[in-house]
């Protein structure tokens, strides 16, 4: 019977655990050993590459604050130094994998204009976040002035920053122009998905059976620009996918970080969405959005046509706008799911992001994912046929299960609605219809402010109606109380809020490092009426709002102007055409137009001269700053007969040449200076060039086009929003009127014989004790029914998830033994020594040769190469045990 390590007792599982280890290392190898034991460390294996995954962390960034970018940063930076020790500490069966960091920086240009010309340059973010790298990396300028492991490339979406960090690893920062190519961050997936997967898998000079190996461990991590997580999580999750092949993703936990009582109301709804929702649908099926914040991609898995070259497809119709562009995460894990392919939830395996601290922020986000959780949902419910087929963990009852969880989601507006008219009844006395009214006007105001009013608006209106909701709930909170007192736990409704309270506090339990999550459920409990009702649809009102946050933000993101005010318009036109007046009566429009085009001429003519000399290695910033004397003396030697051509450029021709100067002069500027300079090779051009034409190229719209998507997107939400307003303005109605006529509708409930509770005498206005019956709404009690059975079905997910997750921590007492003390001495010490060192001097050379400015380098190569000088080194050291050995049998 192996030895079992208990932690009630400590000191006894480390006495038993190093008395294992010393029985193993007896059996080991000593200095007369067998060089063909397949457990010694320095042989040779023909499967050494294939057993050493590769894993490219993608991080998408847009307008991070510095705390963001400092949190991704040391993420990547724990990373490197956790992946160059495994690498070069060779030990058996341990888990060690390539990294490449690549950085996806959306929108990181913009225009500058000098001189009357406008020039492209990275925007304030991408430099403070330079900045940033430089300061944690701790990188100096050499003699030259330089900073050698920093490059800066010109690419045909923008450009690119290659860096590499302080333990090798390489870190690829794409500058994404949305001039040149498609910006947000489903685009930026798609970037890497076909430069990282297509373009270095299946472009690489191998065979198809090497290639899909190599897809098979290779892996894409997907993260945020302001995730946090240590090294630890990412090997979970190498393991877990190392262990399943049928895994085609795995994600983590995601713990909600940041300041205010929107972040409290997080931190209680993740903790319970994952506690419960993932767990279960890990346990009975698949989990259904892998977080794009934190999750690991198999890349043979996304290989798949009907995965990568489907998630290229641009929408068309109104609902994909919903389904596609607004939870890009979502949708790339139904097509995962649909073509048959597992996604897990490793529990242990933990990251951190920043949530929205802001009541607008908070519900601007939940606006884009709710439309598009129930859109993803229902597309998987609708082709369940063939997902059942495909994937083997989609079984029809998991089908039911999604079912009834989408289908009372969509009914929470009308039953959170209806327990806040009886409890405002049962707490302050009031006539019912009273209540309902005093409760419908608003909430039918915030639909007709939906419908007819900008978001700003909506979204000042919610905040109000939230904060006078949470005392309401305080009211529900007494009346809830009240009523479990005068009708006992035993009453159907008072035993579902038990179970639901008590529920929580043992998932609480189960989870003690989250344990403190529990204290915030105060703030959810509050927060009910504002995120089931008013949240619930402003997000299906809204639900043909495609942008990403408020109109201004958006309009930023996008290089357009935000829309003005009527008034703010009419102002605008009044100083425009003053203006206008007094240039033309002082005749100085005429005199601008052609001191413009006097600097557009010498502009033309400077630009010309700097890209003759760029291949001469001069440098274009310097040449475009000389003042206008010393540079009509150099164009007046180098240019003499095509001055009188220059002078006549066309608009044009002029813009072409300028912007082709200015594609280099951006790598002059004041902290890019002093980075080294490289060029894509050929191949690598050509494959972003046909990439962009075929699938990222940016969408131009015509007013036409965009007026027939709003039409089409506004017909959409009003079908769906009616009738969702219509089934819950029914059942409403109906619970409400069942209610009024209790005494005849209601159905007649014992719990058991000689049952009593307390009642309100009508004539005396005492309360007093009864063995009547409980008289319970049938329609409601249905409603109980349904909720207790998801609940207890995701409680006994959550128990199933639990066991696992604790099953996987006893595996894990495995890597303890590198931490184990032997008493056996270690013959091999000289040997490793010589073979780390080798491995070093290869690693290095890798390091230098595959520096991105010139591409990249093919790991397969590599490992032939080491294979190469390690199996010299091998045959060395045997054939010195074997002169060794016969010299000894001599004597």
């Amino acid at each position: 019977m192996p030895p079992v390590c208990n932690g009630l007792c400590i000191e006894q599982s480390l006495v038993i655990f190093q008395h294992s280890l010393n029985r193993q290392e007896k059996t080991m190898l000593i200095e007369d050993e067998d060089p063909s034991d397949e457990n010694d460390e320095l042989r040779i294996r023909n499967d050494e590459v294939d057993r050493v995954s590769t894993v490219y962390g993608c991080a998408t960034m847009w307008h991070e604050t510095e705390t963001e970018m400092r949190q991704v940063l040391r993420s990547i930076l724990k990373l490197d130094v956790d992946h160059a020790t495994r690498m070069n500490n060779k030990k058996v069966n341990e888990l060690r994998y390539r990294l490449e960091g690549h950085i996806f920086f959306d929108d990181a240009w913009e225009d500058v204009v000098e001189d009357g010309v406008e020039k492209r340059q990275p925007n304030e973010y991408f430099h403070m976040f330079f900045d940033l790298l430089n300061e944690m990396t701790g990188e100096k300028l050499n003699e030259e002035g330089k900073m050698e492991t920093r490059i800066l490339v010109n690419t045909p979406y923008g450009g690119r920053l290659v860096v590499k960090l302080p333990s090798g690893t390489l870190l690829f920062v794409h500058l994404k122009d949305k001039k040149m190519i498609r910006h947000k961050k489903r685009w930026s997936q798609v970037m890497y998905m076909y430069y990282l997967l297509g373009h270095r898998i299946m472009d690489c000079p191998l065979s198809i059976e090497d290639r899909q190996q190599m897809a098979d461990n290779t892996f894409i991590l997907a993260i945020d620009g302001d995730s946090k997580f240590e090294p630890d999580a990412l090997l979970r999750l190498l393991h877990l996918m190392n262990a399943k092949s049928d895994i085609g993703c795995a994600c983590g936990r995601i713990h909600p970080i940041g300041n205010g009582i929107m972040v409290w109301y997080q931190k209680f709804e993740y903790a319970i969405a994952h506690w419960f929702q993932k767990a279960a649908e890990h346990v009975f099926g698949c989990v259904l959005c892998a977080p794009g914040c934190f999750s690991l991609f198999r890349a043979s898995a996304l290989m798949d046509d009907n995965i990568m070259h489907k998630y290229t497809k641009t929408a068309t119709e109104p609902r994909h706008y919903v389904q596609y562009d607004q939870g890009e995460d979502r949708w790339l894990s139904t097509l995962l799911l649909k073509q048959g392919y597992r996604i897990e939830y490793a529990a242990a395996s933990d990251a951190e992001t920043y949530a929205p601290e802001g009541f607008e922020e908070f519900f601007n986000q939940r606006r884009r994912w709710t439309p598009s959780s129930i859109a993803n949902t229902v597309d998987l419910l609708m082709d369940y046929k063939r997902a059942s087929a495909n994937n083997d963990a989609i079984s029809y009852a998991y089908i039911a299960y999604q079912f009834l969880v989408i289908f009372f989601s969509m009914l929470g507006p009308a039953i959170i609605f209806t327990m806040l008219v009886f409890a405002q009844v049962a707490a302050f006395g009031l006539n019912s219809s009273d209540v309902m009214w005093y409760n419908a006007i608003p909430i039918g105001l915030f639909i007709l402010l939906c419908f007819t009013t900008e978001s700003n608006i909506q979204l000042i209106y919610a905040k109000y109606m939230s904060i006078a909701y949470a005392f309401v709930m305080l009211a529900v909170l007494v009346a809830t109380s009240s009523q479990i007192v005068l009708e006992t736990v035993f009453a159907p409704t008072s035993m579902f809020i038990v179970t639901m309270v008590g529920i929580f506090f043992f998932a609480a339990c189960l989870h003690p490092k989250e344990f403190t999550n529990i204290i915030h459920g105060i703030v959810f409990f509050l927060m009910i009426p504002s995120t089931y009702v008013f949240l619930t649809l402003y997000s299906l009102i809204n639900l043909n709002v495609i942008t990403w946050g408020t109109r201004e933000a958006v309009a930023k993101a996008t290089g357009q102007k935000a829309k003005a005010t009527p008034m703010q318009q009419a102002i605008d036109m009044v100083v425009g055409v003053v203006k206008r007046g007094f240039r033309l009566i002082s005749c100085r429009e005429n005199r601008e137009n052609e001191e413009k085009r006097r600097r557009m001429e010498k502009k033309v003519e400077k630009m010309e001269f700097a890209l003759r000399n760029i291949e001469n290695g001069v440098d274009v910033k310097k040449i475009l700053d000389e003042d206008d004397e010393k540079r009509e003396q150099k164009t007046e030697e180098t240019q003499t007969t095509t001055e009188t051509e220059t002078s006549e450029v066309p608009d044009e021709k002029a813009q072409k040449t300028l912007q082709k100067a200015n594609r280099y002069v951006w790598m002059s500027s004041h902290n890019l200076k002093n980075c080294e300079r490289g060029k894509l090779k050929g191949a690598e051009r050509q494959f972003w060039q046909e990439l962009i034409d075929a699938y990222l190229t940016p969408i131009k719209t015509t007013p036409a086009e965009m007026k027939e998507v709003a039409d089409g997107l506004a017909s959409l939400r009003n079908q769906i929003a009616f009738t969702i307003l219509l089934v819950n303005s029914l059942l409403a109605m109906a619970i409400i009127l069942i209610q009024k006529h209790k005494d005849i509708l209601s159905i007649k409930y014992s719990p058991f014989d000689g049952f009593k509770h307390t009642k309100m005498n009508e004539t005396t206005g005492q309360y007093e004790e009864t063995d009547e019956p409980l008289k319970i709404d049938p329609l409601g009690m249905g409603i109980v029914v349904f909720l207790l059975v998801i609940l207890f079905v995701q409680t006994l997910g959550m128990l199933l998830h639990r066991l696992n997750t604790m099953i996987g921590a006893f595996q894990e007492v495995k890597n303890l033994q590198e931490y184990g003390v032997t008493i056996e001495t270690n013959t091999k010490a000289d040997d490793e020594r010589i073979m780390t060192n080798a491995r070093l001097m290869i690693n290095s050379t890798v390091a230098f040769e595959g520096h991105a400015a010139d591409g990249y380098t093919r790991h397969r190569a590599d490992e032939a190469d080491t294979g190469n000088v390690l199996y010299k080194l091998q045959k060395a050291r045997l054939a010195k045990r074997m002169q060794r050995s016969a010299l000894s049998n001599n004597n």
